[in-house]
């Protein structure tokens, strides 16, 4: 078999299974979670995920699908320029080992053009996503990275990059029980149209050796963040319960008795 057939062979499976170009770039078989998002038909997911889950990794793999698919674009907002690089590296990491023959007209570290028209650009959300306007995903995905920590004008002014064709991801971890992403993972009335991803931590083996670790070295409330996928609100105690009650015992009071007992009034 020619190394070219081989590869469209490959590449033909992977698209109908994109499972299996996210099995090859991290070497294992995906999470559940993986699989419900590479194969979601929904226009607009909400992935609420732990650190370290392969968030990114998955929405890269998804975002090179797009790519070889000619005038496709994927844009990625985040709170910071810096933050969307880290998911643009992973997309960029995904193309390669996609190996197709689509050559690249040009590549930054922070965006990539092909010759297909297709196209990956990280756009910094700043405080009121000015600087995101004039771009569009007609075919495509407009991904949100830390969605919870982004500001509400910005959804305003971005949300709108997101044609009828258009896919809009949100991947985050869990923030305060307020704003835009708060609203829409928890009013189910509101935003019907909304598919919901939970990938929490607890419930994957292969990250049960980190899990175990951080459950050591994280505060309480951090774990149950982190891990446990808590979004913490204005209710959230500052000092953990159980450490204040564990200040406290049920030890009856001290008593000291008279200590004046054997000393006279003139000694």
């Amino acid at each position: 078999m020619s190394t070219e057939l081989g590869t469209f062979l490959r590449t033909l499976s992977e698209r109908v299974s994109p499972e299996l170009l996210l099995e090859r770039v991290v070497g294992g078989p995906p999470d559940p979670w993986q699989r419900s998002l590479m194969n979601s038909t929904s226009d607009v997911i909400m992935v609420l995920a732990s650190r370290r889950s392969g968030k990114s990794t998955t929405v890269g793999v998804m975002a090179g699908q797009e790519l070889a698919k000619p005038d496709h674009q994927v844009i990625i907002l985040s709170p910071t320029l810096a933050q969307s690089q880290l998911l643009f590296a992973k997309i960029a990491f995904t193309w390669e080992k996609m190996a197709l023959p689509i050559e690249t007209r040009r590549r930054t570290m922070t965006e990539l053009h092909l010759k297909n028209g297709s196209s990956v650009v990280c756009v910094p959300a700043g405080q009121d996503g000015e600087g995101a306007r004039g771009y569009g995903v007609k075919n495509g995905i407009l991904a949100f990275d830390e969605a919870a920590f982004i500001p509400d004008k910005v959804f305003g002014a971005t949300l709108s990059i997101a044609e009828d064709n258009a896919k809009t991801v949100f991947i985050t971890t869990p923030g305060g029980k307020s704003g835009k992403a708060y609203e829409m993972w928890t009013n189910h009335d509101l935003y019907p149209e909304v598919e919901r991803i939970r990938a929490c931590s607890l419930d994957l083996p292969r990250m049960a050796k980190l899990v175990a670790r951080q459950r050591k070295t994280l505060s309480k409330m951090e774990f149950d963040v982190e891990h446990g996928l808590q979004w913490m609100g204005r209710g959230t105690p500052f000092f953990d319960p159980d450490t204040i009650r564990a200040a406290y015992t049920d030890t009856p009071e001290l008593k000291f008795g008279d200590l004046y007992a054997g000393i006279s009034a003139t000694g």
